[in-house]
């Protein structure tokens, strides 16, 4: 997976609830969700079309405390069903954080991100430099990266490939 990412910039706000915002917890409770296509329910409490107008590679950009609540992995999921390329956030909780990174979802904490990207603007993104450059206004902005044993399991396509490449080398 590569580490550099083009993408129109989705902007939401803070607190993003795992269960109730990003994946509508009813629906899943009623089974609506077995086939597990999450991606088709994503975001949908707070933009019912958002699954239908985002697009391969787009960004998702969020205040703070995303993806709060319960620790599953289903948000994490269906932003990746969807084709968020990576979510940047002022603060994200902590079982998301650890959820992206098993699942190879690339994430930045940049506080004051939500002043620097509005709806729409065009990003671009390096994770190994640290830097986002809003394509629309002409910024950039740094952040301080992964460090490097996180970015690996990310570029691998989280955890399990990350494990399985090094079983391949022989390193475990």
């Amino acid at each position: 997976m590569a580490l550099n990412f083009k993408g129109k910039a989705w902007v939401f706000g803070d607190n993003l609830d795992a269960d109730l915002e990003l994946i509508p917890f009813r629906e899943r409770e009623m089974g609506h969700m077995k086939d597990g296509n999450y991606g088709r329910w994503i975001l949908t409490p707070v933009d019912p079309d958002f699954p239908k107008k985002v697009k391969k590679g787009d960004i998702l950009v969020t205040g703070t405390n995303m993806g709060c609540g319960h620790g599953h992995q289903q948000a994490n999921i269906g932003l990746m069903q969807v084709g968020i390329s990576c979510v940047i956030a002022e603060s994200f909780d902590r079982n998301f954080f650890k959820n992206s990174i098993n699942l190879g979802l690339p994430i930045i904490e940049l506080e004051g991100i939500k002043k620097f990207v509005r709806q729409g603007d065009e990003l671009e993104v390096d994770l190994h430099k640290g830097e986002i450059k809003n394509l629309t206004t002409k910024k950039a902005m740094k952040f301080t990266p992964l460090p490097d044993f996180l970015l690996e399991i990310v570029e691998a396509g989280g955890l399990e490939a990350y494990t399985n490449k090094l079983i391949a080398e022989g390193k475990i």
